[in-house]
């Protein structure tokens, strides 16, 4: 056997073996889920193309009163956003603002708004799904100012909203995990931005990216985390503040109790162990859930047993803070 063929032998066995790994109940959904391992300046734009969804309709959904809005920053910066009132939403109860995934490149709120529909139905609670700019055209630290402007504009319009300032939830998935432990971060530091809890779903919050070999091989891999990151960090690269990185910075404490799941197949699965590992070291209150054989994604397929059992887990989470004592 030549060389490159038994290049080419080693590589069927290692990727059949990873492919191994996966929990059966989410293998047959390889075939269906996106692979990014293509994603950089020149394909970005049919990979945008690929993912638009439909506009949101201000009205009723499923009986859920959604608007559009735009939440305003304390310095005048608006972001636009879905908001989810459903019909059985305790009156001055508390809120989740869900900040989408997408590598810092990709994604939308109405992409996102089959999920936050969902989940303000199954709690029974207001959600504000947010729109924040993307990289490379807005590089750091537009998408997180966004945040930051919508965490403002929740306190701020706490009563109009009919809201409890001290029930929000931050909730990100992906990238957005990252722009979520970032938010926290600098609501630490303004001291007058309470957040509940922090919800990071398999949180993108290492530019490093120095994996194990095993991990990172379905939807999500390393590569395209490379241009997510540089896409986002730019000329920034080595002065961004560690809100801008989460991992990179070195006081952990005094953040919100943390929610995180992620499972043991995803790329980010090493750096997330570690910041939640440092999480606990710093007294934070923090759930951990890890799920074996899941890759990047895995929450998003339907009627699987590890994704259900996720929602239960995140949605016992949130219960906890959104409605005590029910």
């Amino acid at each position: 056997m030549s060389d490159t063929g038994l290049d080419n032998a080693v590589r069927a066995k290692t990727d059949a073996a990873r492919a191994g790994m996966v929990d059966p109940v989410l293998h047959a959904a390889l075939a269906l889920v996106p692979n990014f391992d293509s994603l950089d300046s020149s394909t970005l734009t049919s990979f945008r193309t690929a993912m638009t969804a439909e506009p949101v309709a201000a009205g009723l959904h499923d009986g859920c009163r959604v608007d559009p809005v735009t939440a305003v920053g304390d310095n005048g910066h608006g972001v636009p956003g879905l908001l989810y009132r459903p019909p059985n939403a305790r009156p001055g109860g508390g809120v989740v603002l869900i900040v989408h995934g997408g590598g810092y490149v990709l994604g939308s709120a109405a992409r996102e708004h089959p999920h936050a529909l969902a989940l303000a139905l199954a709690l029974d609670c207001v959600v504000l799904n947010l729109d924040y700019r993307l990289a490379p055209e807005h590089p750091f630290p537009a998408a997180a100012d966004d945040c930051l402007a919508a965490l403002e504009w929740l306190h701020r319009e706490h009563a109009t909203l009919d809201i409890d300032p001290a029930r929000i939830v931050v909730r990100g998935i992906s990238a957005g995990g990252g722009l979520a432990a970032g938010l926290a971060l600098r609501a630490r530091a303004r001291g007058n931005l309470p957040i509940a809890l922090l919800q990071l779903i398999y949180p993108m919050l290492d530019d490093r990216c120095d994996p194990p070999a095993h991990v990172g091989e379905h939807v999500w891999t390393r590569r395209a985390n490379l241009y997510g990151w540089a896409s986002l960090l730019g000329d920034a690269a080595y002065t961004a503040p560690s809100f801008a990185v989460p991992a990179r910075e070195a006081d952990l404490s005094g953040l919100p109790p943390t929610f995180m799941a992620v499972g043991d197949l995803d790329l980010f699965v090493s750096e997330d162990l570690a910041f939640a590992a440092r999480l606990s070291a710093s007294g934070v209150p923090l759930e951990l859930h890890v799920y074996p054989g899941a890759y990047h994604g895995f929450n998003l397929i339907p009627g699987a047993a590890p994704a259900q059992a996720f929602d239960a887990a995140s949605h016992a989470a949130l219960s906890r803070v959104l409605n005590p004592g029910a």
